[in-house]
């Protein structure tokens, strides 16, 4: 290697290395509120600690049903709330630390991912960033690149650590480590065996010594693991079974994988990439993607599963498994065809307000529908909610749940990172007719109080200027636009300088 591809390698290295610096910095930033699944077990902490019954008893209760469903996150979220009280912290800050416990696992993730490209399959660093960024920040990733508080963090987290032991050859030490993160992958969401089971036959490469330890190791853990899940069983998920449609089953598994408007790949689209994958690739891509398929199988089962959010966040843990896959297809398209890496800073721009936004909550009912809708994609969705608050617009349509609801484009938004949430509280929050229609929601009254006392101590302290948080909670976003640009500017000087 000539002097100055030495040193441009050395230049890269370092770059690279103060921005994923610099990118840790982010949970302290963006540490929120506890919504949605979260949301629920926190509150089961709080029922649990009230309540006179034992644990097990608890969670087979019609109060506790959701603890066997997660029952390692729900531990998480017990020990958390507890060590927080006997720290004398607040409820809003106790839910800070949970969400920011989220963000350090998906961000630990994203790190052993680009890891994995560089140390294991010898990429460049550009390449690495790129493939990683794509992932991460062009597409459903984003999800849980820049919100916390959902369990999917801690499997991105297990995925990315599995991806260097299911990669190669097992031996007896990394046999019984990765039935370690199998059954943790099952804890956390008990349908990660469908993916598991349609990948165990890749694992067969390996010698059969340690394929008995890794046999036995996983039958141990996981016949414990039943046993608990057995024991707190709760015979309201009997009745989920009844409530199984075969249509809306098949339409549910349309709009997750096919659907221009919703389907995965078009919500990630540097899966597309994988028409250029390695034939010697094909194999292990051909067992990762029915297991893709047995997942959203499973997902398109449950009314919840409707479409609007496409089983972003459910399905796309596994979909780390391809990034090898992705990654040698990325490789030889992007040295073909340098340009085509300018799409990633497109795709950043275009995907970075979803995860900013989220998506407004309040129950069934609450509101006046206008009609039936059809949902449209998730960036279409985010910039028409963007531009109506940016412009001023007195209301904006959104569809959800296959109704049209017009409401201002203020109660659009429901920002969970928590320096979001101040200055969306700073610019005078939800209006008085959404806060009346979710007066029946304990949990987000409760929030509006804590949120409403962080506000005065802010004002108090001097710090109470709106454009001061929005530009804090914009680090994330010009951080993840940098590192594109920077990545794609490295691929296009790479080739000129290799042929100096």
């Amino acid at each position: 290697m000539s002097p100055e591809n030495t040193k441009e390698k050395r230049g890269v290295d370092r770059t690279l290395r103060y921005s994923w610096l610099v990118l840790l910095l982010t949970p302290f930033l963006i540490g929120g509120v506890v919504t949605g699944d979260g949301a629920l077990l926190l509150n089961l902490v709080y029922g649990l600690d009230r309540s006179h019954l034992s644990f097990a008893e608890y969670a087979r209760s019609n109060e506790g049903w959701y603890i066997p469903h997660h029952v390692l996150w729900f531990v998480t979220f017990y020990v958390t709330t507890h060590a927080g009280a006997l720290l004398h912290f607040s409820p809003l800050v106790t839910e800070a630390i949970i969400s920011t416990q989220t963000i350090i696992a998906i961000l630990t993730g994203i790190i052993l991912c680009y890891r994995f490209l560089v140390r294991r399959m010898g990429m460049a660093p550009a390449y690495g960033s790129w493939v990683v960024l794509a992932f991460f920040t062009g597409g459903y990733g984003v999800y849980t690149f820049y919100m916390g508080g959902s369990v999917e963090c801690y499997m991105v987290l297990l995925m990315s650590v599995r991806l260097f032991f299911s990669e190669q050859q097992l031996d007896e030490r990394s046999a019984w480590k990765l039935a370690v993160v199998d059954v943790l992958l099952i804890a956390l969401k008990a349908y990660s065996l469908f993916f598991l089971v349609a990948v165990w036959p890749l694992l067969l490469r390996s010698p059969k010594r340690p394929l008995t330890v890794y046999a036995l190791s996983f039958g141990t853990l996981f016949f414990v693991l039943l046993c608990v899940k057995l024991w707190l069983w709760n015979p309201d998920y009997n009745s989920v079974v009844e409530r199984i449609s075969l249509a809306d089953s098949l339409r549910h598994l349309w709009l997750g994988l096919f659907d221009p408007r919703t389907g995965l790949p078009f919500c990630l689209p540097v899966l597309f990439v994988l028409f250029w994958h390695e034939r010697s690739q094909r194999r292990s891509l051909i067992f990762k993607l029915a297991g893709l398929c047995a997942c959203a199988f499973f997902f398109s089962l449950y009314p919840f599963y409707d479409g609007d959010v496409v089983g972003g966040r459910y399905i796309f843990p596994f979909v780390v498994a391809l990034l090898p896959e992705v990654a040698g297809a990325a490789n030889k398209l992007l040295h073909r065809f340098p340009k085509i890496a300018w799409m990633l800073p497109l795709a950043v721009v275009g995907f970075l307000p979803v995860a900013a936004l989220s998506f407004p909550f309040f129950p069934d009912g609450s509101l006046p529908t206008h009609g039936s809708c059809r949902t449209v994609h998730p960036v279409i969705r985010s910039w028409t909610m963007l531009t109506a608050s940016i412009t001023g617009r007195p209301t904006v349509n959104i569809c959800m749940h296959e109704r049209t609801y017009i409401v201002d484009p203020h109660d659009t938004v429901a920002p969970r990172s928590g320096v979001w949430r101040i200055a969306y509280l700073l610019e005078g929050g939800h209006t008085p007719a959404y806060l009346a229609a979710v007066a029946r929601d304990p949990a987000r009254i409760q929030r509006d109080v804590w949120g409403a006392h962080l506000i005065g101590q802010l004002k108090r302290m001097g710090l109470a200027s709106s454009w001061l948080w929005i530009v804090v909670g914009l680090v994330p976003a010009l951080l993840s636009l940098w590192l594109s640009l920077w990545a794609v500017l490295r691929i296009n000087r790479v080739p000129a300088l290799s042929r100096q």
